[in-house]
């Protein structure tokens, strides 16, 4: 088979990306593969709106089911997004035996594993390199140059938005919310910005590299997940003061007693590999037994890098067409070396950041530092400005050795009863890569 026939659902920015793909490097993707892609249908529920392509009036439809229903059909991309009408879409290209490529990352996230289990039935191939990290390649590095390794370790700056906001505070001074502003004046972030800046869609996107790493399915809703909302440009001051950067980190780990999972605020260490990621560039730090560690890194989002991948896994199973053969995505389930069952997160140790904000008065750090103690937390170092003359409220900024996060939350609830404090506490892990 040379000819292979596609049908597109949803012309939107990443849609409008893939046609502009196809049309331009048509001639690319022949040379290199000896295949034709045909896109022969393209469905939107607003076919008429601008778009940056033309689109052939005589392959648009405003009806989904118009391409899913075509027999001469071999792949249905799926780029409306959501995990309602998009699953049904997928479900039922999978039934009539079609192939589909997407970058749905809530949907795989939400019902991966109903997904994944219809397509093995039929025998048909899922392919989902672009709901994570965009342009980057992180799929096909986990389900093939990674599959002689036992995965140990993800470390990913997995969300553009978040990061741009936290590398434009560093670097200017700003809030928060004049950096968010920032990010949607140019176009960095959304009108809502909640699912990138409180932490969902890097969660949604770990959720898929745990599946392929480490072999489970988690529930996605048990997953720890904390956004960006909290870190004062007073954080990010001290965190460089101390040597840091900090970064929304999406991290999976294995351990003997099981998997930890999450997604949070990070203290990085300057002058890492991770530290230094800026702007809306992501970047997947992975650790396996045997290749050791290494990272990939790009841009994670926008209509060309996330339509590169949508792409090339179109040009992948369009292969394997041309053959004769599949390979369903998930076509040897196993079970990971090691426990996979999630450890709560209050289970978990590692160091900390803390700052208190605290009436100038005397005796308020050995106060805090006697709690500390008391729950098992080692002091690692200590930051306390000069007093103001006159009195007034100062941060104290504590770093912590190894600590497990229930005797933390412990400390800090007994603090927060001291009359000294004066405002809520900020605590950020640390992670030592």
């Amino acid at each position: 088979m040379s000819v292979v026939n596609i049908g597109l659902i949803g012309a939107g920015t990443v849609g409008c990306g893939v046609i502009k793909i196809l049309n331009q490097n048509k001639e690319i993707i022949k040379n290199r593969t000896g295949l034709t892609l045909n896109l022969k249908k393209i469905a939107d529920n607003d076919p008429g709106r601008k778009r940056p392509v033309k689109l052939p009036k005589k392959k648009l439809t405003s009806d989904a089911w118009d391409v899913i229903n075509d027999d001469s059909i071999d792949i249905v991309i799926e780029l409306v997004g959501g995990t309602t009408i998009a699953k049904d879409f997928v479900l039922e290209a999978i039934k009539n035996g079609k192939h589909v490529i997407t970058a749905n990352k809530a949907l795989l996230a939400h019902h991966g594993k109903t997904i994944f289990g219809e397509a093995a039935k039929k025998g048909v191939e899922v392919g989902f390199e672009a709901s994570v990290g965009g342009g980057i390649p992180i799929i096909k590095s986990t389900q093939e140059s990674y599959a002689a390794n036992n995965i140990l370790s993800i470390h990913g700056i997995m969300n553009g938005t978040s990061n741009y906001i936290l590398s434009t505070m560093t670097e200017h001074g700003y809030e928060f919310e004049d950096a968010l502003k920032e990010a949607q004046e140019k176009g960095y972030a959304e009108a809502d910005p909640s699912f990138d800046i409180d932490g969902v869609d890097a969660a949604h996107k770990l959720s898929i590299l745990i599946m392929l790493s480490f072999g489970t399915f988690l529930d996605f809703d048990k997953i720890h997940v904390e956004g960006i909302r909290n870190i004062t440009s007073l954080d990010i001051a001290y965190a460089d003061e101390l040597g840091y950067q900090i970064k929304l980190l999406s991290i999976a780990k294995s351990r003997e007693q099981g998997l930890e999972a999450g997604v949070y605020p990070t203290l990085v260490k300057k002058g890492t590999q991770l530290a230094d990621v800026s702007g809306a560039f992501n970047a997947i730090y992975v650790v396996g037994d045997a290749v050791g560690p290494t990272m990939l890194y790009g841009m994670g989002a926008g209509m060309m890098p996330t339509a590169s991948a949508v792409v090339s896994d179109v040009i992948h199973v369009a292969k394997h067409l041309s053959l004769g053969n599949t390979h369903p995505a998930m076509p040897h389930p196993y079970k990971s070396k090691g426990n996979s069952s999630l450890i709560k997160t209050s289970e978990i140790s590692t160091k900390y950041y803390l700052r208190f904000q605290a009436a100038d008065i005397p005796g308020i750090l050995g106060n805090i530092t006697s709690c500390l103690g008391k729950n098992n937390i080692s002091i690692e170092s200590v930051i306390q400005k000069s007093r103001h003359l006159g009195g007034g409220d100062v941060p104290i900024v504590i770093m912590t050795h190894e600590a497990k996060e229930k005797n933390l939350v412990s400390a800090l609830k007994e603090i927060s009863k001291f009359k000294a404090i004066t405002g809520k506490t900020n605590f950020i892990r640390i992670e030592e890569l």
